[in-house]
């Protein structure tokens, strides 16, 4: 290996979780600033070289085999014994944190990393500066939204700078500015760059070297960097696909100037997040809401208006029905509708946002930046879906209330509030004990089914997703566990109530 290599990378071997071996005993060296494009045919093992730096190979839940050994500045990395997370990686499809808008994700990556280099603060403020920090980043193009998820690596202040595709869906003239930007960056901050990509016209002029990657014997070697030594190693190349990366500049260059503030911040901003979508959205609100009236106002109804019951013996049996219809209204059935209307929206919304963050690649990004993104999102689920089964059943047992008081006017017009109030409270009213034995219980059934239902839907959004067709029939068996292991804590826990 050179001397003046920064990085170098020997006997470096990586095999799938199926057996297939896709790089060989590879040698190469990366010198500070110099930019490397890694090409090779598909599916040769090109990304997988990258996420081996990256530190993401083995973060996966498949089992890779992986060997080798990594030297930079000291430090030696043995890859069969431990993660080597030298390289900021950016991700084909940028991965970007799609809840965060365009500024957030750069400012959750700073305060992850300490202190921020002024001269990158200058870099990234000159990178961004067509780029509003308050738009979603669904709202920006396709090459902000490129130069934001670069932004956000050069903020994980990583050795080595590692481009998945990086020119993969923008135009001809979109990509040969992406390029000229990393050969600048590499050589402002003294880092080398390697690039994997399939289309290489527009980075060959500013390539300092090309590696590539013999699918057939499994090894790396260096080829000139120049399209004719290229089409003689490659065949079947497909032309790339077009995007506009445009944009109008506007006034936000002081913005991007970040500085690096509590992470802790970012817990409370997931907790908020969660808490509006799992507690406080509306249309849960609504959703629960309306079981709980209909709840109320059946009970009622049906519990008064059969035929077996004339005028005079409604009247006798009145007191004792209403208070049993209360009684199993507030300790059993509402308890059990709260709940089961709550775990089977919220499982289906945690299920399909992990998986979209599983698919789309946001957890290992935040993975690669260091950022503690399952510590985060997990807590503020679980922390959120106990709130939400607390709050929802105490709201649905007021609505349920209001419902069965209302219908009970119905059936008996010109009876005193009075009158319904002692006997549907009866049991809880002249009986404090038997107010704390069951809410107790009922305590214990949200609680329970909030936990097991809060485990499965991030056990299952959590795994590897191919495909959005992997998500649905994740939120599917998502539902139908939490919603069967509702139904049964609920059902167990009635028995030893009573």
């Amino acid at each position: 290996m050179n001397a003046a290599h920064m990085i170098t990378v020997a006997n470096l071997s990586i095999t799938t979780p199926t057996g297939r071996v896709l790089v060989r005993d590879a040698n190469f060296g990366l010198s500070p600033g110099e930019v490397v494009v890694l090409v090779g045919p598909s599916g040769s093992g090109k990304s997988s070289i990258i996420n081996a730096l990256s530190g993401l190979l083995m973060a996966d839940d498949a089992h890779w085999t992986l060997a080798g050994q990594v030297h930079l500045a000291g430090r030696d990395y043995d890859l069969s014994r431990e993660p080597c997370n030298i390289g900021g990686l950016v991700f084909q499809n940028n991965a970007l944190f799609d809840d965060l808008s365009a500024g957030a994700n750069a400012r959750i990556t700073a305060d992850h990393t300490g202190k921020v280099d002024p001269m990158l603060v200058d870099l990234i403020a000159q990178l961004l500066h067509d780029v509003d920090p308050n738009l979603p980043v669904s709202s920006c193009s396709g090459g902000q939204r490129q130069r934001i998820a670069i932004a956000r690596t050069l903020l994980a202040n990583r050795d080595v700078l590692l481009f998945d595709e990086p020119n993969s869906g923008l135009d001809k003239v979109a990509a040969r500015r992406l390029v000229q930007l990393i050969r600048q960056m590499c050589h402002q901050m003294g880092k080398p760059a390697l690039i994997v990509a399939h289309h290489v016209d527009d980075l060959l002029p500013l390539a300092d070297r090309v590696f590539y990657l013999d699918s057939t014997r499994r090894r790396l070697r260096e080829l000139p960097p120049d399209a004719a030594a290229l089409d003689a190693a490659l065949v079947g190349e497909s032309s790339a696909a077009a995007e506009d990366g445009g944009g109008e500049p506007v006034a936000a260059s002081q913005a991007w100037r970040i500085k690096p503030r509590t992470r802790w911040r970012w817990m409370l901003h997931y907790l908020a997040e969660y808490f509006w979508i799992l507690c406080a959205s509306p249309l849960l609100l609504g959703y629960v809401m309306l079981g709980a009236g209909i709840v109320g106002f059946v009970s009622v109804w049906f519990g008064f208006n059969y035929d077996a019951l004339g005028d005079f013996v409604r009247s006798i049996v009145h007191d004792d029905a209403l208070m049993g219809i209360g009684f199993i209204e507030m300790t059993v059935v509402i308890p059990l509708i709260a709940s089961l209307l709550m775990v089977a929206c919220n499982n289906a919304v945690v299920t399909a946002d992990l998986g979209n963050r599983v698919l789309s690649s946001q957890f290992r990004a935040m993975s690669n930046l260091g950022i503690p993104a399952r510590r985060y999102i997990y807590v503020a689920v679980a922390v959120n879906m106990a709130l939400a089964g607390l709050l929802l059943t105490v709201l649905s047992e007021v609505v349920a209330s209001f419902a069965s008081y209302q219908t009970w006017r119905l059936i008996f017009a010109g009876q005193p509030f009075e009158l319904w109030m002692e006997n549907f409270y009866r049991e809880f009213l002249r009986n404090h004990h038997t107010l704390w034995i069951h809410g107790g219980w009922t305590l214990f059934k949200v609680i329970a089914t909030s936990t097991v239902a809060t485990v499965t839907a991030l056990l299952i959004g959590a795994r590897r997703k191919e495909s959005v067709i992997s998500i649905n029939h994740a939120i599917a068996r998502s539902i139908v566990i939490g919603a069967s292991a509702t139904l049964t804590i609920h059902a167990l826990v009635a028995v030893l109530q009573f």
